[in-house]
């Protein structure tokens, strides 16, 4: 049996002189749970505050393992409501505390302290203590108390002092990192009102419910502090930029938007607010950040947020109309999104040998939309297989236009780009891509015997190109549905080469056909070093190896004409050569000849 009272094992020698030491022979007998642990975790001694808090109806605490009695406070680490154990660590942290005879626990700070590391300690450091100081302050001291932050009690301070704490420390990795930090302060509107109708114990139950919500919307590796029972701080690291913190915000007001139903209890409302800051910058200090954090709060309207910065919450509300206006837009793609034609050419017959497809979105108060603005923000809702399969749709009914009308662009090859989510084999209207591109095919035959037309002469004209790190991604795992679209005479083409590492095995098992070299490629060739013309020459002679078609994409100066040339490569297409062109003006360019613009 160990020491009975800390001041016996300080006399005896078993604890060293530390500060808490000090503190714990003044607080022997204070609300302040003091208790010494050995080198197995076993409690040796606890004072009669922390025996009181566990052990209210009698009992002893010696004997007992650290994990039997406490257990972390789930919130605060994301654990998604799995317990984990305890380590001794000097770092305060929030745990609770169990109460004998109860299935109620109480919630409290706790630190553990290293002490005695033995009669060897001066001579090596390194030894593991055989002794640790526990500390636990009861934070739930006044949990039916109606809260006022005016006058923040011990619970208050203390969870926003540890709020601090960790804000601290994801500073010191922020500014190693070179990276940025998201903090938001999440308010239950509303709770008040709860805990005066309902009492406390209601407040309570709403309060840990809404914590609950909070944690499984949130990454494990996000910390949430309950800084009060209205209030929780979130606290995100890398990555981290605007569009991402107003996405969680979303996310967390969408989960904590239902009613609370509780046993015994009508549905419970709550109107949730959330002030976010951006670090470094709102504040490149604790204290700082979370003053600015309290004045976004105030800011925020009941179910919404806001920025600290107001220029930032104009950017994220410009941002949000931006996407809701694409999204609308995409629901009739015929009222704003339009198709333009950027010829291709040969080197060795100086003529054009075929078309590339490219979406514009012009719209109505915007005007001209680029396409760098619309297409990537698209894919990142979820929305780029409609525009994709739109973009199809337009490109085949266009063919079949021009060879009705006796155009010779009836008899040109036209290249599509799409996003690799489109090789989802279902798709988002349940239709394969090989299923789609017979159906349009299908929806465009006059009579029986058209109807008959083989599907390969139907679509042998189309080439499909995919961007190289999608496709690598996919490419094996939807191979049958390459396949597929290759029988029905489409080839296939990896866009970016030299964008993105170059799988040559993977390019070789996939019914790949044609490699577009993009404008970043092309740029590097302007690069005096050698070393980049000799990287960009091996990877052409991989791709001839392969039997590829090659094709310079952006070529926009005399200089990257020549290196091309120089290179061997025959298939360009460029401002250079060629800008793109909406169907009428591409057909009076092909009627006139279909010259590039310059001399090749």
């Amino acid at each position: 049996m160990g020491p009975t009272t800390l001041l016996q094992a300080a006399s005896a020698g078993k604890v060293a002189h530390h500060p808490s030491v000090v503190a714990g022979l003044v607080l022997d007998r204070a609300p302040v749970g003091l208790a010494l642990i050995d080198a197995n975790d076993r409690l040796v001694w606890a004072n009669a505050a922390l025996t009181e808090l566990a052990c209210p109806t009698g009992g002893e605490l010696q004997g007992r393992n650290l994990n039997e009695l406490f257990r972390p406070f789930v919130n605060l680490l994301g654990e998604r409501g799995s317990y984990h154990t305890l380590s001794p660590g000097e770092d305060w942290q929030q745990a609770w505390l169990a109460v004998d005879d109860s299935a109620s626990a109480r919630l409290g700070l706790m630190s553990c302290v290293a002490f005695d590391r033995g009669a060897d300690a001066a001579l090596d450091s390194s030894t593991d203590p055989l002794m640790w100081l526990v500390t636990f302050v009861d934070l739930d001291a006044d949990a039916d108390a109606v809260l006022d932050r005016r006058h923040a009690d011990i619970g208050n301070v203390a969870s926003t002092w540890i709020f601090e704490d960790r804000l601290s420390h994801a500073f010191d990795r922020a500014d190693r990192l070179g990276q940025r930090l998201g903090v938001m302060l999440i308010e239950l509107h509303g709770l008040s009102r709860i805990l005066v109708d309902h009492g406390g114990e209601m407040a309570s139950r709403v309060s840990r419910r809404a914590g609950r919500r909070l944690v499984n919307v949130l990454r494990r590796e996000d910390s949430v502090v309950q800084v009060d029972r209205e209030r929780w701080g979130v606290l995100l690291e890398h990555p981290v930029t605007p569009e991402t913190l107003q996405l969680v915000a979303d996310r967390c007001l969408e989960a904590l938007e239902p009613p609370f139903t509780l046993s015994g209890y009508r549905p419970a409302l709550i109107e949730p607010r959330i002030g976010i800051v951006l670090c470094p910058e709102d504040g490149e200090e604790a204290g700082e950040l979370l003053a600015h954090a309290e004045k976004a709060l105030e800011e925020a309207v009941p179910g919404g947020f806001a920025f600290y910065d107001g220029s930032l919450q104009r950017l994220m509300e410009r941002q949000q109309r931006f996407r809701h206006e694409l999204q609308e837009a995409l629901m009739f793609p015929d009222q704003q999104f339009y198709l333009v034609y950027q010829p291709q050419f040969d080197l060795i017959t100086r003529r054009c040998c075929g078309l590339e497809a490219l979406v514009r979105w012009r719209h109505p108060q915007r005007g001209e939309v680029a396409p760098a603005e619309f297409v990537g923000l698209a894919a990142e809702m979820q929305l780029v297989d409609r525009l994709d399969r739109w973009v199809l749709k337009e490109v085949v009914a266009q063919r079949r236009r021009w060879r009705e009308s006796g155009s010779e662009l009836g008899d040109w090859d036209i290249s599509v780009n799409i996003h690799h989510h489109l090789l989802d084999q279902a798709g988002y209207d349940g239709r394969a891509l090989d299923l789609y591109l017979r159906q349009l095919c299908e929806s465009g035959a006059k009579g029986e015997a058209a109807a008959q037309h083989s599907l390969h002469e139907c679509l042998d004209w189309l080439c499909l190109e995919v961007d190289g790190a999608g496709l690598f991604e996919v490419g094996h795992r939807q191979s049958h549905l390459l396949r597929r679209i290759v029988a029905l005479g489409v080839r296939l083409g990896i866009d970016g080469l030299g964008r993105s590492p170059v799988d040559l095995f993977g390019m070789a098992s996939l019914p790949v056909t044609l490699g577009k070299l993009g404008p970043e490629t092309l740029k590097t060739l302007a690069d005096p070093s050698t070393s980049m013309r000799q990287s960009v020459a091996a990877l052409m002679r991989c791709l001839e190896t392969l039997e590829f078609v090659v094709v310079a994409v952006g070529v926009e100066t005399a200089e990257q004409l020549d290196t091309i040339k120089a290179l061997g490569l025959v298939r360009i297409q460029g401002r250079l050569v060629g800008a793109p062109l909406e169907s009428e003006a591409l057909v009076d360019w092909a009627a006139s000849g279909a010259h590039p613009a310059i001399a090749i």
